[in-house]
């Protein structure tokens, strides 16, 4: 799936706004604190992967619970 944001951007965004580090960031959402670092790469770079649509969705459920409470 298309997004509007690049992964990496999303990512940033999403734990700048829940105020998380990357560590804490990956145990919220389920996922070894490397797999969140290969995800963070620019698209392109050696060891980038994508993210799985399923936890980009995930985030951006999270993000939308946090935004309503705040």
């Amino acid at each position: 799936m298309k997004h509007d944001i690049s992964q990496q951007d999303f990512l940033r965004q999403a734990m700048k706004a829940l105020d998380m580090t990357r560590e804490e960031f990956a145990d919220l959402v389920g996922t070894q604190p490397r797999a969140l670092n290969n995800w963070l790469l620019p698209e392109g770079s050696k060891g980038y992967r994508s993210m799985p649509e399923m936890a980009w969705k995930f985030i951006q459920l999270l993000l939308d619970n946090h935004h309503k409470n705040h």
